[in-house]
């Protein structure tokens, strides 16, 4: 997220913008939410604060959103492929005890998050991998997919806006466009004019 959050600044020069890093798979979303919330009242100082999650990250913030109150109000959180509907890659590797070990305990929650279907304080924006093709970067993968996650896996109904955007998951990071869609979203509340 260091490519990107040198990016955000350079579109975003009003704002600070801060990394923070969490260790995914040590944590279950709800511990990591809780620290965010440390973390979070820790740089706000009362101002709003908005949020750019990448894959399990969006989901983390959305967790934050819900679970917690906060001295700084929520502003808006862009999500980079985060899978909202559950992973169907994270419930496969979930069958392998071995695999299931080795991701720790958010695998599971990753299969199928269990997180309410409207954000509290968040405006959502979602950009989502897609080819708009039927196999996706990951041919294999039956359907459209960013390479782990599936279209339709990503789509998260409340979401103020959404982008769809030939970015492989992995990539999202490093992506010009993904910043100048997120950027665009944290100031307008839209990812298009």
């Amino acid at each position: 997220m260091l490519l990107l959050s040198k990016r955000l600044s350079k579109l975003l020069p009003e704002t600070s913008v801060h990394v923070y890093g969490y260790a995914s798979r040590k944590r279950t979303i709800e511990e990591a939410a809780t620290d965010l919330s440390t973390f979070v009242e820790d740089i706000s100082k009362g101002r709003p604060v908005s949020f750019v999650g990448h894959s399990l990250g969006g989901l983390i913030v959305r967790a934050l959103d819900a679970h917690y109150s906060h001295a700084a109000p929520l502003h808006r959180l862009v999500t980079l492929g985060t899978p909202h509907q559950g992973s169907s890659a994270a419930r496969l590797l979930s069958r392998s005890p071995l695999l299931r070990k080795m991701g720790g305990p958010v695998l599971s929650q990753l299969a199928t998050p269990q997180l309410p279907a409207l954000p509290r304080h968040l405006e959502v924006g979602c950009i989502i991998g897609a080819t708009n093709t039927s196999f996706g970067f990951l041919p294999l993968m039956r359907g459209d997919n960013d390479g782990l996650v599936f279209v339709d896996e990503a789509i998260f109904p409340a979401c103020k806006a959404e982008e769809r955007a030939a970015i492989f998951h992995g990539l999202f990071p490093f992506s010009s466009r993904a910043a100048r869609l997120t950027a665009h979203f944290l100031r307008h509340g839209k990812f298009s004019e």
